[in-house]
């Protein structure tokens, strides 16, 4: 049943790859197109529950006990799991969502929850992938946990700037929030979660705090359904370097503007 699947994913990564190649390759990059946004995201989603297939996490998410009773008898366990969960929640739901602006993204949970469940689903378990391949190397446990973070601590910054802020996510940072979500969300939860995996691994678990984050995340930033008008308004300002890196929403009075956690108002958004 799991070769099925994941003989359907690849096929659906493939066909979205070859339409998009062939038909949507050349659309000016400085618009944002929430169609082509899916289709680039269902890519990624894509390789993402492939790779897992092929490192064996999927088949250990799936096969694996959630949880054992010698961990539910430990309160060391339930301690850590009602800490990191709180976190995650209050990280994502909380600042993250706080601080991004959203223009005049209109609310639709459903749609913005579903693009969070396929994003945290892929990402949770792209990082357990990681962690798995690092399990390889000729290095005591924590020496491969350490590896599986300096390689996602280098690959989610880089491809969140080059790639997925650009081409995926609509605009929903400023470079102020770019560095509060980054040392209040993002390193505190891959420190908690990897640390967690190493302890107790509990596949499900860490997968599943992913993805809580990019649920929350997706609902917060108010992810436009893939039939939403294109606009110039999502767009992701980007540098002019070699290699471009997204610079964040740069406005020109951050007290006066209505899109940033300066303007009076913030909280009150439509």
């Amino acid at each position: 049943m799991l070769e099925i699947f994941i003989g359907l994913v690849i096929a659906v990564g493939l066909l979205l790859a070859i339409l998009y190649n062939t038909k949507y390759r050349n659309h000016p990059w400085d618009i944002y197109y929430p169609n082509l946004a899916w289709m680039r995201a269902g890519m990624y989603f894509c390789a993402c529950y492939t790779l897992s297939y092929f490192t064996g996490g999927m088949e250990l998410i799936l096969n694996s006990p959630v949880f054992t009773q010698e961990q539910l008898d430990n309160p060391n366990w339930r301690l850590y799991v009602t800490g990191a969960t709180l976190f995650i929640f209050v990280a994502y739901a909380g600042v993250w969502s706080y601080f991004t602006p959203v223009f005049e993204r209109k609310k639709n949970v459903l749609i913005s929850a579903t693009f969070g469940f396929l994003w945290g689903s892929s990402s949770g378990q792209l990082f357990l992938s990681i962690w798995l391949l690092a399990g390889h190397l000729p290095l005591p446990a924590w020496g491969c946990a350490l590896a599986a973070f300096a390689v996602l601590a280098a690959y989610q910054p880089n491809w969140h700037n080059i790639y997925w802020d650009h081409y995926i996510a609509p605009e929903h940072d400023t470079p102020m929030t770019q560095v509060i979500k980054a040392t209040c969300c993002h390193i505190p939860n891959l420190s908690l979660t990897l640390t967690f995996l190493t302890i107790y691994e509990n596949y499900l678990l860490f997968v599943s705090w992913q993805v809580i984050a990019c649920v929350s995340a997706g609902i917060g930033m108010r992810y436009p359904a893939p039939w939403a008008k294109p606009t110039k308004l999502n767009y992701a300002v980007r540098t002019d370097a070699k290699i471009p890196r997204c610079t964040g929403y740069i406005p020109e009075d951050p007290k006066s503007d209505p899109y940033t956690p300066f303007y009076p108002g913030w909280q009150q958004r439509s």
